[in-house]
């Protein structure tokens, strides 16, 4: 990274001390008051990038906006970041934080659904948007509140499984098994994977086991991966982040060839440090991954700038080597698009922030254009034919290897 660029050690310690962190106004808007944006992440966990990558897409959009003269006649936008620890409680009361701080016109979560679960229903108390770059439960925006406070630019959990369960039934890998983490996460891709291959594709592909995992923890994979195996597994799908991603590749790679299955993944694993996690393993495994924006499929005018920019914060010279990329442009464009939503309601009320964003024109992103992104039946932004499966080439960056 480079000395511009964010300092994780000192954002660290001040998320230790329970502070928040603020962003920079330029000089140039005077007195004027700033509008808030709030990102509530996990900044504390030690081998996430997602947090970094979702921050610094924000942070891009604010400067892009603000080098315009921000919103409303000439007010800037502000990053006021919390760190949730991955932990829901606290998460909690970074939300009911965040929702007090005047002028805070709504926040963006991490990439933990459990921690943006136990949100909702103090962000509809506190009528704050939600802006969900990356965590995947479908449960965060099908929330059965009305008017719905969650709006995601994003994978879920539906579509993330229908399409790795697609990949794996055109490439003739019919015998499944799944490895999932015990939480929220893990159970509603359990759900969504037996109702794709019981309802969509009945009689085509076969689920011979599940095995569970504790979040977090790396242990038991390697007997969970062969009671799979021992079951017939053609594939393994498995869903989780990049601890124990990389602990089952790990433990794959050490068994002989012929035990080695294909491994496809929910898109958990690419939210932190999975390739320097792996090791050379890494390239002994058959290993996809689901993604919902990459470099490689960037557009409109903004894509080459964030690309070039992410480059020199990141301190790597491809933009298929940025870390977490599928959370940084979903992260700049919903930040683009709430600008949007605050000039439409010409203030920074935050239920008619809402309903802007339900009703906002047609616009150009970095992930796709967006005609509109959402409507008030619809606070996803993203369908299954927008899933990419991508794998990691030698150099550890995430190449697009077939568009959905």
């Amino acid at each position: 990274m480079t000395a511009a660029g964010f300092d994780r050690r000192r954002f660290l310690r001040t998320g230790c001390a329970g502070l928040l962190a603020l962003g920079v106004v330029p000089r140039a808007f005077g007195a004027a008051a700033p509008v808030l944006v709030g990102l509530d992440a996990e900044f504390f966990d030690p081998t996430s990038t997602a947090d970094d990558a979702i921050r610094f897409g924000a942070q891009r959009a604010i400067d892009h906006i603000n080098a315009r003269g921000g919103v409303l006649g000439g007010r800037p936008l502000q990053l006021v970041t919390t760190d949730n620890r991955s932990l829901p409680a606290r998460g909690v009361v970074n939300v009911q934080h965040l929702a007090t701080l005047p002028d805070l016109v709504a926040y963006l979560c991490g990439k933990f659904s459990p921690v943006a679960l136990e949100q909702i229903p103090h962000i509809h108390a506190a009528q704050l948007p939600l802006l969900n770059p990356w965590s995947a439960a479908d449960a965060i925006v099908d929330n059965n509140k009305q008017p719905n406070y969650a709006f995601r630019l994003g994978l879920r959990d539906s579509i993330a499984m229908e399409r790795l369960l697609a990949e794996l039934r055109a490439r003739k890998l019919r015998r499944v098994g799944l490895i999932l983490p015990t939480t929220a996460w893990g159970r509603s891709c359990q759900y969504f994977a037996e109702r794709y291959i019981a309802v969509e594709v009945p009689g085509e592909l076969q689920l011979v086991g599940e095995e569970w995992h504790r979040w977090g923890s790396d242990r038991g994979l390697d007997e969970s991966y062969g009671a799979l195996v021992k079951a017939g597994a053609d594939a393994i799908l498995f869903v989780g982040n990049e601890p124990e991603g990389a602990a089952l590749v790990r433990a794959i790679a050490a068994l002989p060839e012929r035990d080695r299955r294909p491994l496809f993944s929910h898109w958990g694993i690419s939210g932190g440090r999975f390739p320097e996690l792996c090791g050379p393993a890494l390239h002994h495994v058959k290993l996809e991954v689901a993604q919902s924006f990459s470099f490689a499929h960037a557009h409109g005018p903004d894509a080459h700038p964030l690309a070039t920019a992410a480059m020199e914060h990141f301190g790597v010279d491809d933009p298929l080597a940025i870390p977490s990329m599928t959370g940084l442009g979903p992260a700049y464009d919903l930040v683009r698009l709430l600008a949007l939503a605050i000039g439409q309601a010409g203030s920074t009320h935050r239920p008619d922030i809402q309903r802007a964003l339900e009703r906002l024109p047609a616009h150009q992103g970095v992930v796709k254009r967006f005609a509109p992104v959402f409507a008030p039946e619809r606070h996803e932004a993203l369908g299954r034919d927008d899933v990419l499966i991508c794998r990691f080439d030698p150099r550890g960056r995430l190449l697009p290897s077939r568009a959905g």
